[in-house]
């Protein structure tokens, strides 16, 4: 299907609000996706294939961080577009690293700001893990699963092998509470629980930290953790 004039006007406004602002402080979400889509959707409109992702992920983070399979099975998602997201996701990930550089894991002071921010706009909850090295600092980020329940939704494999990559020292894992409290549930120490149980001590589990808006609760230092430990 060949992109009519309304599309390529649309695109073009959209191409030029960017050169006007030069960042995408005025954009929302579905409109940086829109155009992150424009280059490999290049005859169709892209803001109901935002739209989907968005509707089906809940935010930008999310979106660049599962996988082709996952995100093949949105409507208006081929396995190129796909490629092309996990893709970006990848380099994101990547660029992602130098800002963990700096975040030292026993000081929580410095742990919660950063983790209030890494959760900042979203609208679903997530549930993430970041390697820790010998010195104590993070060094990588991915989301293990997107909902949380109190049922493992991933592959502990996939989790390992985060791990290895990373040549973790230590796990942290944190989540984001979307009603306004950061208190850890039972639903949250049972999870916890489990993955402890299918790591088998390989990395040592430094913490789970639920994050609100504005708050994050250590469940380590909340005594979550005697009833396994």
């Amino acid at each position: 299907m060949v992109e009519n004039s309304g599309h390529n006007g649309h695109r073009e406004r959209m191409r030029q609000k960017f050169r006007n602002d030069t960042d995408l402080s005025s954009f929302t979400d579905l409109e940086v996706l829109e155009m992150l889509l424009f280059s490999v959707i290049p005859r169709a409109d892209t803001r109901e294939t935002a739209q989907s992702l968005l509707n089906t992920f809940g935010n930008l983070n999310t979106v660049l961080s599962v996988d082709i399979d996952t995100l093949c099975r949105v409507k208006g998602v081929g396995l190129k577009c796909a490629e092309h997201i996990v893709f970006l996701g990848q380099v994101f990930r990547r660029a992602e690293k130098e800002s963990l550089i700096s975040v030292q894991a026993d000081d929580f002071d410095d742990l919660s700001r950063y983790l209030i921010n890494f959760f900042k706009g979203d609208t679903v909850g997530r549930l993430c893990a970041f390697s820790i090295n010998k010195s104590g600092r993070l060094t990588a980020s991915t989301v293990l699963s997107v909902g949380i329940t109190d049922r493992i939704a991933f592959d502990i494999e996939d989790l390992k092998t985060f791990l290895k990559q990373n040549n973790a020292e230590m796990l942290l894992l944190a989540h984001n509470r979307t009603d306004g409290t950061a208190d850890p549930t039972e639903e949250d120490i049972l999870l916890t629980r489990k993955i402890r149980n299918l790591l088998d001590d390989e990395v040592y589990l430094l913490d789970h930290v639920a994050v609100s808006t504005d708050n994050a609760v250590s469940m380590r230092s909340r005594g979550c953790f005697r009833s396994f430990e």
